[in-house]
């Protein structure tokens, strides 16, 4: 069972083929963008690229989606 955000990146590894890609989009950590979600819960983009690469993940970009989300590729 998938209980954390890097047991879902593990499984996202596993299964994707060799030279593979996988996307993490996710809301903004800002206080003034007061939609989605609390900001206790939004995870920085550090975070989710600390969690890919814990993951067996490298990092290949990162896309400004203003005015609420970031978006990171990475590749296995």
């Amino acid at each position: 069972m998938l209980k954390t955000p890097v047991d879902l990146l593990k499984e996202a590894y596993r299964i994707l083929t060799p030279e593979g890609k996988a996307g993490i989009i996710h809301w903004r950590y800002d206080e003034t963008i007061l939609d989605g979600p609390s900001m206790d819960i939004r995870p920085k983009p550090e975070q989710c690229k600390h969690w890919a690469e814990s993951a067996g993940f490298h990092f290949e970009k990162q896309f400004d989606l203003k005015p609420y989300y970031y978006a990171i590729v990475m590749k296995k």
